[in-house]
């Protein structure tokens, strides 16, 4: 839920006569906004690894606190904290504001206890509110919606890069996910915990217990684990930590005090089993007959997880069922490139973050993806002494994934293995002749798809590392693999450079890669610096997803906004940013400059606005690899308006007007939200888009 400020906002594009003003204006603004030395948040805090340490209130890191052991004996989470255990777990130091006013104390006060049993972690929240506007809807588990919250983020190896959420709202609404890579968040990972609140009077209560079986850590005599607290009060819009994040620094897992002096624990079998029995009726046609009959369809499989050692989990899903996976919406595609859709089953989003890379090698949603029908060989036969090839009238709607396995973890201090393989079977058509005649092919044949990856850190977000996936197709087909090196590097907390060079063979051509990128960020500004290139051949399609290719270009962008509320304004940010990409025989694809302005008040009243375009340049895609498309200059600019996110109505509305995503013309849109009662969200949107004609011109070429 909580996470790092992003400073440095997703820019859109701009002219020429734009970027002169906005680069005058963000040029005034960064004189007045830079801070005239060193902030106090860029000098790193070792810690202590003697007894705890007094340490100034608004700076808690690398603070080390004892870890308390509670009587487990008749505890009941419940959210009512009145079990007499609590009274003899000491109290954590207070919240400090992340968010509006960075350090200052937090408006309502939160005494948190934190302890640990035989069975696991306990924690107990009271929240006190003064004003008695406690926000608190209910919400499916992890589907978020404005609300208030306490949540509790655990680094149970120590390590400063991976860990753990849970949280719970005062309806009892409950979420949880896994941090990774220091800054990283992902709830879709479900893990077993408890967790429940109640309102009282002054505010409202909270208790979590989290089983030592769900975390993964290295057993010892004597463990240290990393906690840090948030809470957020959603009228205000108040994010209040324990330990907090330095204003720009890109941290999180790191950030945690050290609860030190757990003994006597044990994780415990780490083995879970999901057997499943499944059936459905279908209407087919039996092969050589006209008449279609019902048919039962019975089905059996089983997924299962086990935790070899306190780092490394082995999954195994054995003709597994994605019944439950939510089904994706239907679009109509008429751009030259796939709609890209997000993975939707579980097996294939957990520990999904090992196998990311700058380059989208691995793409989940390959395995098991409906067949192309471009794969299917067509037979031909001569009538009459003419050729005629069958037509395919059928097909197969999905790949069946027969199992898949994954070992993920650290195979030691330091290092990250991931290992992913899946078998899918073969996928079957129909094809027919001109006189009704039909028999069954084989389109797609069984094929095996398999991602290693490994990683050796030498601080959370420090790394070198690589990928090498695989495409093996039975029969004929061919085998695609594709490989690469990459590394990122953090120094001094602010500055991050990240590069990648990659090889493909799609088994018939081979090409290359390469990305790289530096950033900066700091309390008022941030910048970026980056580029990117494609050979024509190189192709990752096969288990990653892949736009375009032939291309070489950069981006730079600058982003300056307010560290405090300045009056009643909450934010106050500009950013610019502008491309450049050519192909590789030299044909300009991209000239663009943009700009983004957004205000907020304390009130969460909010605006903002945008302002691009670009030169003319060319194409290579929208005639499909023919004669390059000819974009002319042209501009956009854009509104939105949102009311404040946390009332029981909230409204946002927005207008553009110009060409964007190739199509000219204005765009309006609004978007009504309800919240008529606690357990009840209602949403209304409506959209119109005009448009309007222009000349399309291709270029020439001899």
């Amino acid at each position: 839920m909580i996470s790092p400020r992003n400073n440095l906002r997703h820019p859109t594009r701009g002219s020429r006569a734009g970027a002169r003003t906005c680069v005058l204006l963000l040029l005034a603004l960064v004189v007045l906004l830079l801070p005239a030395g060193p902030a106090r948040a860029d000098e790193p805090v070792e810690p202590d690894a003697g007894e705890p340490r007094e340490v100034p209130s608004h700076d808690r890191r690398g603070l080390r606190l004892q870890a308390s052991r509670i009587d487990e004996q008749g505890l009941k989470i419940d959210g009512k904290l009145d079990e007499p255990q609590w009274a003899g777990v000491p109290m954590l130091p207070e919240l400090i504001q992340q968010a509006p006013v960075f350090g200052a104390a937090a408006t309502h006060p939160t005494e948190i206890r934190a302890a640990y049993g035989d069975e696991g972690l306990y924690f107990a929240f009271f929240c006190h509110e003064h004003h008695g506007d406690v926000i608190a809807p209910f919400f499916q588990r992890d589907q978020l919606v404005p609300s208030d919250l306490v949540q509790v983020e655990i680094d149970s190896n120590g390590d400063d890069t991976t860990g753990y959420v849970f949280g719970v709202s005062p309806s009892g609404a409950i979420f949880d996910g896994q941090l990774f890579r220091d800054i990283e968040q992902e709830l879709l990972w479900d893990g077993v915990f408890s967790a429940a609140a109640t309102e009282v009077e002054g505010g409202w209560t909270a208790e979590i217990f989290v089983p030592w079986s769900t975390l993964r850590f290295v057993q010892r005599e004597t463990n240290t684990i990393g906690l840090n607290f948030s809470r957020v009060v959603n009228d205000q819009q108040e994010v209040a930590r324990l330990s907090f994040v330095p204003q720009g620094v890109p941290a999180r897992v790191s950030e945690a005090i050290d609860w030190a002096g757990i003994r006597d624990i044990a994780g415990g079998l780490s083995l879970e089993i999901q057997p499943y029995v499944s059936g459905r009726f279908a209407l087919q046609r039996p092969e050589g007959s006209l008449d279609q009959s019902w048919r039962a369809l019975p089905n059996a499989g089983f997924d299962l997880k086990y935790g070899i050692t306190g780092d490394l989990t082995l999954d195994l899903a054995v003709n597994p069922d994605f019944g439950q996976a939510e089904v994706d919406a239907a679009v109509l595609n008429l751009g030259p490139f796939e709609v890209y859709f997000p993975e939707k089953r579980r097996f294939f989003l957990e520990s999904k973050e090992i196998f990311e890379t700058p380059f989208p090698l691995f793409y989940s949603r390959r395995v098991g993806a409906a067949p192309n029908p471009g794969n299917a060989r067509l037979d031909r036969r001569v009538v009459r002494g003419e050729e005629e090839q069958a037509e395919l009238v059928a097909l197969d709607p999905l790949s069946r994934v027969l199992g898949s396995v994954r070992l993920t973890g650290q195979p030691a201090p330091g290092w990250v293995i991931g290992v992913l393989s899946a078998v899918t079977g073969p996928t079957w058509g129909r094809e027919r002749f001109s006189d009704g005649q039909e028999q069954r092919i084989e389109v797609d044949p069984l094929s095996s798809w398999s991602v290693i990856r490994l990683r050796r850190h030498f601080d959370p977000q420090t790394w070198v590392g690589g990928i090498v996936t695989n495409v093996a197709r039975g029969g004929a087909g061919a085998e695609a693999v594709t490989g690469g090196f990459d590394y990122n590097i953090n120094f001094r907390k602010r500055w991050i450079h990240n590069a990648q060079v990659i090889a493909t063979h799609d088994g018939l051509r081979s090409g290359m890669g390469g990305t790289t990128a530096i950033n900066r960020s700091g309390r008022r500004a941030s910048f970026f610096l980056g580029g990117q290139f494609l050979s024509p051949h190189a192709n990752y399609s096969d288990l990653g997803y892949l736009t375009a290719t032939n291309y070489a270009g950069g981006s730079t962008g600058v982003a300056v906004y307010n560290a405090q509320p300045v009056g009643k304004l909450r934010e106050l940010s500009l950013s610019v940013s502008t491309d450049l990409a050519a192909s590789f025989s030299g044909e300009l694809t991209e000239k663009s400059l943009s700009t983004n302005y957004a205000l907020e008040t304390l009130g969460l009243w909010r605006v903002s606005t945008f302002f691009g375009g670009h030169l003319p340049q060319l194409d290579l895609f929208e005639t499909r690899g023919n004669i390059p498309y000819e974009v002319p200059l042209h501009w956009w600019t854009g509104i939105r308006f949102n009311t404040p996110r946390n009332r029981r109505v909230a409204v946002n509305l927005g207008g553009n007007y110009g060409e964007q995503n190739g199509r000219p013309g204005p765009d309006l849109e609004a978007t009504l939200f309800v919240r008529p009662i606690d357990r009840l969200q209602l949403s209304l949107n409506g959209q119109w888009h005009g448009s309007f004609d222009r000349p399309r011109w291709v270029a020439e070429r001899e």
